[in-house]
């Protein structure tokens, strides 16, 4: 009999206590561990930034083109006709998709203060996918849109430098297209 009291005597001290616990404030599906997995994985794959869960070359390319840009202080609007001209001829799109190009890659970047540090991130999901001739040609327009207002400063060739170093180090094989 005094087994069952104390057993009775546990519950409603327990109950007791997680009542008195949510009264305070402390919030019990914390401690569900179903709810618990379910924000991990919310956070880790809604949690990162946009920038770095880019998986199209070109997307990639344009955020690279435009932190070259960006590099150098403020963008100027010769630089932005450079740009959507560069888009259009290099990636074979309209005028229009060229400008929305410019649009959602400067939106992605307007958070991001230096984008060498954070290049491999940026890199991570779109490097598969590059194709060798797609990387000869980031790299003749970064340093195109580099040298075009004179030379190339030291931040810029930072990042043209961080680029080459790592897709050198991720050699892959035919030719192909922007996709």
């Amino acid at each position: 009999m005094h087994i069952i009291i104390a057993a009775i005597t546990a519950v409603a001290g327990l109950i007791w206590a997680l009542n008195n616990l949510q009264r305070s404030g402390f919030d019990l599906n914390s401690l569900n561990p179903f709810l618990a997995y379910r924000r991990w994985k919310w956070r880790s794959t809604y949690g990162n930034k946009p920038i770095y869960k880019l998986e199209r070359p070109m997307d990639v390319a344009a955020v690279l083109l435009l932190g070259v840009a960006k590099a150098d202080g403020d963008i100027t609007s010769d630089q932005k006709r450079e740009l959507q001209s560069m888009f259009q001829s290099e990636f074979e799109i309209s005028r229009d998709e060229a400008a929305d190009l410019l649009l959602a890659s400067s939106h992605l970047i307007r958070d991001e203060i230096y984008i060498v540090d954070r290049l491999d991130k940026i890199l991570e999901r779109s490097a598969p996918h590059f194709e060798p001739t797609a990387v000869a040609s980031l790299l003749g327009m970064m340093r195109k849109l580099a040298a075009m207002d004179g030379s190339i400063n030291g931040e810029q060739q930072k990042l043209i430098d961080a680029t080459e170093r790592f897709f050198a180090s991720r050699k892959k094989g035919p030719n192909g297209k922007w996709s």
